[in-house]
């Protein structure tokens, strides 16, 4: 498992004090010293507070780390904003007994040979936050055993290929991708992290140049991006994989930074209820199927619902992924879109899925979305940001006449009475940091008073 360890037990002297946790933006770097250091003084901190759960506001990823293992070693249930966000965190703090922020992490007294007294219990609570993406977010209370399965799973499959080679990352921490590979992930195994988050792909190959080699943890709306933004050959001397996770990678991008890289990116599918999945690579095979993770049963329903049984979520009984799957001979499977996207419309069957690769398929559109918009009955709204031709047609036709262009381009595939009714074409779809697309913020931009 190339060194992983499980992060119930670790402790000061599993590794050298000088060893790097942690590369920060300003150059300096936290040591696995200065790490328990900062671990012990949390833990002794809020050992005797009053109160159980206990809001964890840490926009610094290193600082988040250390609170996180802190606070369990107090015997503290953490709960994760949704975000950094004013707003997101005193939602969040209005439902805790107390916060624990980076200010006054960096006010405590470090504890200089501080050692846990007993392991992390495997019931420890941590509390996240869904994406959004099919619905309202909501809370979802992970025990921590459910995650160190999983950074050992993610060991045994990845380790000899990772080694200890730095992690740099374009997501955030908060959510558990980020906090399952920026952070636990290399706790476990003594690889440094970085804490910057590069939000351009030319920031992310600056930390790269900088620092050397590395793994990065990415998402498909980054990666999307990239080739439109440097060559991503680049990016080859400097990495050792990249992992995207939040959605499919679109195949021509898989096929772009496979052979660019030599290397396609390994997709990781899963969410926050289930914990991650199952992976794949798309380069030199498009449409590569899914192939589960360690420990991971798969099944279908009935209804061809993809059906979830593993140490990472309730091992109670299955839990429904909502996604419509094909299990090949293998036991490896293709996804099929999500059952809640497939509707009935003025009595006729469409799905969401399809309608977007046929739209997306349109000259002027760069990338689309369609939802369901409330209201008394059901009609479709269409997104799309538009490239340099569909931009040209805007600016010379107008709004209605482009709606009306991709409104006949799908009626050669879709019944007319199953179009998208209204239409919005923004700069660029609003995808959140998480790399998802929020439901509501899509249905937001049905709120403006323009019509087409």
């Amino acid at each position: 498992m190339s060194g992983a360890k499980s992060l119930l037990g670790l402790v000061p002297t599993d590794r050298p004090a000088d060893t790097i946790v942690a590369l920060r933006e300003n150059g300096t770097t936290l040591r696995w010293d200065a790490f328990w250091s900062r671990v012990g003084a949390i833990a002794r901190a809020h050992a005797a507070r009053p109160g159980r759960r206990i809001a964890l506001d840490a926009p610094d990823a290193a600082d988040f780390l250390a609170g996180l293992i802190g606070l369990l070693h107090a015997g503290q249930q953490v709960v994760v904003p949704a975000n950094f966000q004013h707003a997101a965190l005193a939602q969040c703090a209005e439902g805790c007994d107390g916060v624990l922020d980076t200010a006054a992490i960096g006010q405590l007294p470090g504890t200089a040979g501080w050692t846990p007294t007993a392991p992390l219990p495997a019931d420890a609570p941590i509390e996240l936050t869904t994406s959004g993406s099919s619905g309202a977010p909501k809370p979802i209370l992970k025990r921590l055993a459910q995650l160190d399965a999983e950074v050992l799973a993610h060991a045994a499959q990845w380790g000899p290929l990772l080694g200890t080679d730095l992690v740099f990352a374009t997501v955030p921490h908060f959510h558990i991708y980020g906090l399952l590979f920026r952070l636990l992930g290399p706790l476990s195994a003594g690889r440094p992290f970085d804490t910057a988050v590069a939000a351009t792909p030319h920031a992310l190959l600056n930390r790269l140049r900088a620092h050397g080699r590395g793994t990065v943890i990415s998402s498909p709306a980054h990666l999307s991006r990239l080739g439109d933004l440097l060559d991503p050959a680049e990016l080859a001397p400097y990495t050792t994989a990249i992992f995207s996770s939040g959605a499919p990678l679109g195949a021509d991008t898989a096929a772009t930074l496979g052979a660019a890289l030599g290397q396609a990116p390994i997709e990781v599918y899963g969410s926050t209820e289930t914990g991650g999945i199952a992976w794949r690579r798309q380069w030199p095979q498009a449409e590569s199927p899914w192939q589960p993770l360690p420990g991971v049963d798969i099944a279908l329903d009935d209804a061809g619902i993809l059906q979830v049984r593993s140490p990472f979520a309730d091992d109670d009984a299955p839990v429904a992924t909502g996604d419509l799957a094909e299990v090949t001979a293998d036991g490896h499977f293709r996804l099929r879109g999500r059952a809640d996207r497939i509707l009935k419309l003025e009595g006729k069957r469409v799905a969401l899925p399809a309608m977007e690769q046929r739209l997306a398929e349109h000259p002027w559109v760069a990338a689309c979305t369609i939802v369901l918009l409330p209201g008394q009955r059901d009609r479709l709204g269409a997104v799309a940001s538009l490239t340099a031709a569909g931009l040209q047609a805007l600016a010379t036709e107008g709004r209605r006449a482009v709606a009306e262009g991709l409104r006949t381009h799908l009626l050669a595939h879709f019944e007319r009475v199953t179009l998208p009714r209204r239409w919005r074409f923004p700069a660029a779809l609003p995808y959140n940091e998480r790399g998802k697309l929020p439901l509501d913020a899509l249905q937001r931009l049905f709120d403006e008073a323009i019509t087409s």
